[in-house]
């Protein structure tokens, strides 16, 4: 079976006075990268897993968190593992 790794994109909006605390949480999260922020509260996070159920999970997730007044999946590709350790150049 060949293993697939997902890459998604996630836009978040967070309350500018809670952004520190949402930052944080994000943070935490396992294969979560805090790509950009900015003080107005705008966050994109770059996200990857095993499986498009984890993304959407993790995008539940940062949907809950106190704070977070919107978050939205904007970019999600599906990509053969091997393939993608190869086009990095990670040896096999």
């Amino acid at each position: 079976m060949t293993e697939e790794i997902h890459i998604s994109s996630l836009l978040v909006r967070s309350n500018p006075a809670r952004m520190g605390a949402v930052l944080k949480t994000i943070q935490s999260m396992p294969n979560a990268e805090i790509s950009q922020s900015d003080p107005s509260g705008k966050i994109v996070v770059l996200f990857e897993a095993e499986t498009d159920r984890a993304i959407g999970d993790a995008l539940a997730r940062i949907q809950l968190l106190d704070g977070v007044a919107s978050a939205a999946l904007v970019f999600h590709q599906t990509c053969n593992a091997q393939d993608l350790a190869f086009e990095e150049g990670v040896p096999q």
